[in-house]
């Protein structure tokens, strides 16, 4: 399995792979109603990305 840059991971489903921060805020849209989701950027090593985070790196991404 390739690794992907962002991991999303959702309490009692699959994890969800991402490989870019937009990626990642299409699918936080649509978990918005899902509790204790959590994203790494598996990059970096860091977990547990605020939304802020992830918007500031899709930004970032952008230009």
């Amino acid at each position: 399995m390739p690794k992907t840059r962002f991991l999303i991971q959702v309490p009692g489903k699959a994890d969800i792979g991402c490989n870019t921060a937009d990626e990642v805020l299409d699918a936080l849209n649509d978990l918005k109603n899902a509790k204790g989701v959590t994203v790494t950027d598996q990059q970096t090593g860091m977990k547990d990305l605020s939304r802020e985070a992830i918007v500031a790196l899709a930004n970032d991404e952008r230009e």
